[in-house]
């Protein structure tokens, strides 16, 4: 018997491996104690909330409606349909209202894959399997567009689907055609799975992530690690399509190891996304919001919110 064994040290496996990636300070193992992350936003603050699946004006006015009512806080809202389906007119309400009640909005980008002419792969089995690439130049061309008539409505966050759309918004930002303060982050779509990935995403122009639904704290710690100002933005709760988990005793954990972060909330309360946005949902998920930070005050009453004055707050700029 190996004598390491029987002095009851366990030789791990892959130590080759192990040996390259610490050298060059890549993740490579699970099995690491937490530590605080030392970065805030720019500005202060260590978390910030942000309540998805807000696809209309009535929506929108719904969710504040409740928010103040139950005395919660939000920091901003997520659509997540596509903002090429919305008119003009309807976004600008929507940026309108968040400008005067001091909530922050992001649109998810369109046209995505399943909307588009060419989207016969994207509804098979292994198409499904692929994420939300856009495969044609014409929908590339046309998520541009789009992102220019969200930032003239006076958007001032976009959700972005593909990296390839990612970097060459990145690229109309540092010319000048989008604003500087736009910020860009990746959709839960965009499997940021790793941090490695997050890596790659924040290389070609990402300001925030949205990671994999499932990362344990670990994982969320490599990530900060090596994207040391890159925001985070972590699902607490989630559909029951996508798992149905809610991670309330682990919020004051992910806000120590993940700072600056977003703490995505509210989405376990419904079956899909795509479910419809009646009234009762709306107020359901709003209380879900609540009974989360009750979580995180009682485990952390030492935190520091994101301010609204923030360029991650999002909030809308005058058309």
């Amino acid at each position: 018997m190996d004598l390491s064994t029987m002095q009851g040290i366990v030789i791990r496996s892959a130590g080759k491996a192990t040996e390259w990636l610490q050298k060059n300070k890549y993740p490579h193992s699970d099995n690491i104690p937490l530590s605080l992350s030392k970065v805030e936003f720019e500005g202060g603050g260590q978390y910030g909330v942000e309540i998805p699946v807000i696809n209309s004006f009535s929506a929108l006015e719904k969710a504040i409606r409740f928010l103040k009512s139950e005395g919660i806080y939000c920091t901003r809202f997520d659509e997540t349909h596509g903002s090429f389906l919305l008119s003009d007119q309807e976004i600008s309400e929507m940026l309108a209202l968040c400008r005067e009640e001091n909530y922050g909005f992001l649109f998810g980008l369109g046209p995505r894959p399943e909307y588009d002419i060419k989207a016969s792969f994207y509804r098979s089995t292994y198409g499904l399997e692929q994420g939300r690439q856009l495969n044609n130049n014409d929908a590339f061309r046309y998520a541009m567009e789009e992102a220019y008539r969200l930032v003239s409505l006076g958007c001032r966050g976009i959700t972005v689907y593909d990296v390839g759309v990612m970097r060459a918004l990145h690229e109309m930002r540092k010319q000048d055609f989008l604003p500087k303060g736009l910020v860009l982050k990746t959709s839960s779509h965009c499997m940021a799975s790793n941090p490695v990935i997050a890596l790659i995403f924040r290389e070609n122009g990402a300001d925030s992530i949205t990671t994999s639904h499932d990362l344990a704290l670990p994982t969320l710690q490599e990530v900060r690690r090596l994207n040391p100002h890159l925001v985070l933005d972590v699902p607490t709760d989630v559909y029951k399509s996508k798992g149905g988990f809610i991670r309330f005793y682990e919020l004051a954990e992910i806000v120590q190891v993940c700072a600056p972060v977003m703490l995505k909330m509210g989405g376990s309360t419904q079956d899909s996304p795509y479910d419809a946005e009646k009234e009762e949902v709306i107020h359901r998920r709003i209380k879900r919001v609540g009974v989360g930070l009750e979580y995180l005050e009682k485990f952390l009453p030492e935190k520091r919110r994101l301010s609204q004055h923030s360029a991650f707050a999002c909030l809308p700029a005058a058309a």
